[in-house]
């Protein structure tokens, strides 16, 4: 507690020590409430007060003039399609749950229970779903098991019904992209895991059951509890599945965009809050598993100063049914990638029937037009651009609750937080309902159509990206080098500038890096917010896909190549702190 206070004036009086300490907190707050928490106070409004389109009202057997209190939520139970749509986006998210839990689970007991050979490289792969932004996921999936999609057509059908039914596709799709989270945070858990408990089981006669139901499972209890959340908050917030591959289903984020078309900004305003409202009902027990210890710090393990344990090696047999299974998955989770290169290499026939190209035919790539090109170069710059204000906010936020009261920090953790639950959906329409038209936050311009209404809705999106992981690597650094610092004379900027920026400069890097490839790649938010000047990569794919789908697979393959050059950088810099940090 001593070196909390050191920095301040010892002749002030206690509330006074407490109010400086509250007021970085304070400040920080209001850019992040402006932009997070007004916006979704607006929306609400909207929803709630605004009235309804005339033919809604009609529909609805009320005056236009004079419609109810709150008609627009009125209006949303009164159809059977919302019922429907907030039905089907529940069931995804359980059943994404339950089959993402289970697929992400048995990759991290497969590749992190036993050493075995090649084991590194094929625990590297199960981070492969990251190299996929949204609609190239999807438009892989959509090869492989859509209605026309090579498995369906490879595999008989049953009573003229494809093999794989459309939500049995969107479920495969998102299990494949949502497990990951299963995937990284029983990862983490095993490779921390202390396996002298495991020894006194077996000690006490226990077999291989008994191990892990009392060893094992304990330390996965947690992780896997928060992992089921977020995988729950990311499913019904997922829009390019169910918007590509079940086009007969019915899901609240596709019900959003469809009614753009309607002209009834306070209905699709009280969507948007049904939407957001099921998501954040995930948001208090994630917040209370967090607090219990069960949260992930992603990719800061080494700043802290320990690596993960050695593994038991596995005996012969063992190591080769593992090996084994690590191909089969491997195989599994490589296959959409590969497809998207297949796709964007193959001649328009064999993109449809997904023969392998004799010869490199590029003559996809030389179909797409400056405009596609454009579309490309404008989401980099936005990733670049939305990336850098989120570290930036990230440093300051953890800068500022570092040595906060918890009520002082209140306001940025909910912003942060609300940021980590809403959907791309939710956080695009409040931030239009707040600042489609002119507004004193804006300096009287509206952001309406333009760039900086996209490159805002990034941010908002990735911010939780860069804060979690900054905050975490800041509070494993210590207060030992500060106090060293401000005893060699130091004050605090220098202190920052000299000592805490160079150590957090890796994780600030990584963070950035993930927050690029994410925006770069957004789908739903740039569809409800672009305008044809600033069109993103993601929403022109979706255009060319219509009536070029090689094109579109060749413009979703440079996405994920310049996306997985990325990612590598990231993890290669968080290889080299950890590294660093063991050597010292």
């Amino acid at each position: 507690m001593n070196r909390g206070h050191s920095s301040l004036n010892p002749n002030l009086h206690p509330m006074s020590k407490r109010s400086l300490r509250s007021l970085p907190a304070l400040l920080v707050a209001l850019p992040l409430v402006a932009c997070i928490l007004y916006p979704l106070a607006a929306l609400l409004l909207e929803g709630l007060n605004a009235p309804v389109a005339d033919f809604r009202a009609q529909l609805h057997g009320w005056d236009p003039k004079a419609q109810p209190a709150a008609a627009a939520l009125r209006a949303l139970w009164r159809e059977p399609p919302v019922r429907q749509a907030a039905w089907g986006t529940f069931k995804l998210a359980v059943l994404t749950v339950l089959a993402g839990g289970a697929w992400g689970l048995g990759l991290a007991l497969l590749w992190w229970r036993r050493e075995f050979p090649a084991r590194r490289i094929f625990a590297l792969l199960g981070y492969a779903p990251v190299l996929l932004p949204p609609l190239v996921g999807t438009l892989a999936f959509a090869r492989l098991l859509g209605e026309s999609g090579m498995l369906n057509r490879m595999l008989p059908s049953a009573g003229g019904k494809p093999f794989v039914s459309p939500i049995a596709g969107v479920l495969i799709l998102h299990t494949y992209s949502f497990g990951i989270y299963t995937y990284a945070f029983a990862a983490a858990a095993l490779e921390h895991l202390d396996h002298a408990h495991e020894e006194a089981v077996r000690n006490l006669g226990g077999g291989t059951w008994a191990v892990f139901w009392h060893a094992v499972r304990p330390a996965l209890q947690g992780p896997l509890a928060a992992a089921a959340l977020l995988t729950f908050m990311a499913a019904g917030a997922s829009f390019s599945g169910p918007y590509l591959l079940d086009t007969r289903g019915q899901y609240l984020t596709v019900e959003i965009v469809n009614e753009l078309s309607s002209s009834d900004p306070a209905y699709v305003a009280a969507l948007t809050l049904l939407l957001a409202v099921l998501s954040l009902a995930a948001l208090p027990p994630f917040l209370w598993v967090q607090r219990q210890g069960a949260g992930l710090s992603f990719g800061t393990q080494g700043l802290k100063g320990g690596g993960g344990r050695a593994l038991p090696r596995a005996g012969a047999g063992e190591a080769a049914v593992r090996i084994a299974l690590s191909l089969c998955a491997a195989l599994l989770l490589l296959l959409p990638p590969l497809m998207i290169a297949q796709g964007a290499f193959a001649d328009p026939q064999g993109w449809y029937t997904g023969a392998w190209p004799q010869t490199l035919n590029l003559d996809a790539f030389h179909r797409l037009d400056s405009d596609a090109w454009a579309a490309l170069r404008r989401s980099l710059r936005y990733g670049v651009l939305a990336a850098g204000i989120d570290v930036c906010a990230a440093l300051l936020v953890a800068l500022a609750l570092r040595r906060a009261p918890a009520w002082a920090g209140l306001p940025a953790e909910s912003s942060v937080m609300l940021a980590v639950a809403l959907p791309g959906s939710a956080v695009a329409n409040a931030l239009l309902t707040a600042f489609n038209a002119p507004s004193w936050l804006t300096a009287g311009q509206p952001l309406g159509q333009t760039a900086t209404i996209l490159v805002l809705a990034y941010a908002v999106r990735c911010l939780p990206l860069a804060v979690r992981p900054v905050r975490a690597a800041l509070e494993g650094l210590g207060g030992d080098l500060e106090a060293a610092a401000r005893g060699l004379g130091a004050g605090p900027l220098r202190t920052l500038a000299c000592v805490i920026l160079p150590l957090l400069i890796p994780t600030l890097l990584a963070a950035g890096l993930l927050c690029f490839v994410t925006s770069a790649g957004e789908f739903v938010a740039s569809k409800l917010l672009f305008s044809i000047p600033s069109m993103p990569v993601s929403v022109k794919m979706d255009e060319v896909l219509r009536n070029d789908p090689p094109a579109a697979t060749a413009l979703g393959l440079c996405l994920m190549g310049l996306g997985a050059a990325a990612v590598g950088l990231a993890g290669w810099l968080q290889a080299r702190a950890s590294w660093r940090a063991r050597r010292s």
